[in-house]
């Protein structure tokens, strides 16, 4: 067990790491962290609207539709949001991490600017309802605002801002005297890089007539497909277990390398769920592994209160409401599983075995693909309850899930306490003598 936790500590685990450390990688956390907010928010309300308790939307009657209204607020334009959140990380990254001093509204507003320039607004003609009279209709095609064009709005605004601090940094701005207000002295500096970016994306939008975000999708879409397989969901639990087991945050660590993937696959799930589409695109999604495989560790803490080692007791009544609302790292580094040989093994093999009988489940259709955004201190049973619009399929999974972990821990914890008591009786022993 030592030579298998080395070889974590020193194959594994620090490749993963640099990886997750890379600037784009961070940048793509930022991004999605900066949206989970509206997402959340959004199911909710698309929750509340098509709760499946009979007569509920009866109850609700057009006014359903209203509640409803609210519920693509993250979806709707997740793509305009990345723009904003991925372009503010990357200037953000730049000066925390290599000390510049960029202005970051110029470069924000220019990404903004840059999508909507290669996602222009077209007219339409119509026909007035009731008449033949035509009219017409001018606005931005929706296609790339929403879920399909995140990773084009990642793309454009990672180049808009590199092409951006290029020709800041080669100092192609315009300088305005010291005596000029700061605000007004940034938008001169802006004005240059700025006519730079729009160049560039011009030729390749407008004069090239390349679809930028229909390009990038494409590129993308067979990555997003790889990614939604259970392999992919096997591997990723497994790294994610052993990672968390040597001490180092094995979520953030798979996250940042798969994650921008299976939050794609989320938001087109959330996207076709709220126009009533079945089956949902993908199976393997991020919110189908929070729900099925990251259910917490109250099992573990309930086993714990009932033991007789003091020390052990008394750990499990203190992490037990932690545990509760998934917050494992009192039991992990407290317990400790962390660099533990004895309680790493229950630790990844419960997690990997969920993960096996969860992904038969949802294929053979007993459990249904969950779109809702539910957030994720929300217990386990209630948030995938909610999670799968009321599926009690779902919710009884957990639930005898959190048996099973019971019983897959109990004889490790059991372990644990005939140490700590033989411990207990041996310093006795030697008090008395």
């Amino acid at each position: 067990m030592e030579s298998l936790t080395r070889f974590i500590e020193e194959k594994i685990a620090p490749p993963l790491i640099k990886f997750s450390q890379l600037k784009y990688v961070q940048v793509m956390q930022r991004t999605g962290l900066g949206i989970m907010s509206l997402l959340v928010i959004g199911s909710v309300f698309l929750l509340v609207a098509s709760f499946p308790i009979p007569g509920w939307t009866d109850f609700l009657g057009d006014f359903r539709w209203t509640i409803a209204a609210a519920s693509g607020v993250g979806t709707g334009f997740i793509a305009l949001y990345t723009v904003i959140t991925a372009s503010y990380g990357l200037v953000e990254y730049y000066n925390k991490q290599k000390g510049e001093n960029h202005d970051i509204v110029q470069p924000m507003i220019l990404a903004v600017a840059s999508f909507l320039l290669l996602n222009p607004a077209q007219t339409v003609k119509t026909i007035v309802e009731g008449s033949d009279k035509p009219g017409s209709f001018t606005g931005v095609p929706t296609l790339y605002l929403g879920a399909i064009g995140v990773f084009a709005a990642l793309i454009i605004a990672i180049v808009t801002v590199e092409i951006y601090r290029f020709v800041v940094n080669k100092k192609m701005v315009i300088k305005m005297p010291e005596g000029v207000p700061p605000m007004v002295s940034q938008s001169f500096v802006a004005l240059i890089p700025s006519f730079f970016v729009i160049l560039f994306w011009w030729i390749f939008g407008h004069v090239l007539h390349m679809n930028i975000p229909e390009m990038i999708a494409g590129i993308f879409t067979p990555l997003v497909q790889v990614g939604d397989s259970p392999i992919v969901v096997i591997v990723t639990t497994f790294l994610n277990r052993i990672l968390w087991a040597v001490g180092i945050h094995g979520s953030n660590i798979v996250n940042s390398v798969a994650g921008t993937f299976w939050g794609q696959m989320a938001n087109e799930n959330l996207a076709a769920f709220q126009a009533g589409i079945q089956p949902l695109p993908y199976k393997f999604s991020s919110v189908w592994i929070d729900n099925y495989i990251w259910i917490g560790l109250f099992p573990l803490a309930l086993s714990l209160i009932t033991s007789k080692s003091p020390r052990l007791k008394k750990l499990g009544q203190l992490s037990i409401a932690a545990s509760l609302f998934n917050i494992g790292e009192p039991l992990i580094f407290g317990l400790p599983i962390m660099l533990n040989p004895l309680m790493m093994i229950p630790f990844i093999l419960s997690y990997v075995f969920l993960a096996i009988v969860a992904i038969v489940l949802t294929t053979i259709g007993w459990l249904p693909v969950p779109a809702l955004m539910i957030s994720w201190i929300t217990p386990a049973p209630i948030k995938t309850f909610l999670a799968t619009n009321g599926s009690f399929a779902a919710l009884a999974y957990v639930l005898l899930a959190w048996v099973f972990m019971y019983f897959v821990f109990y004889p490790f914890v059991k372990a644990i306490e005939k140490n700590d008591l033989m411990e207990i009786a041996a310093a006795e022993a030697e008090e008395q003598k």
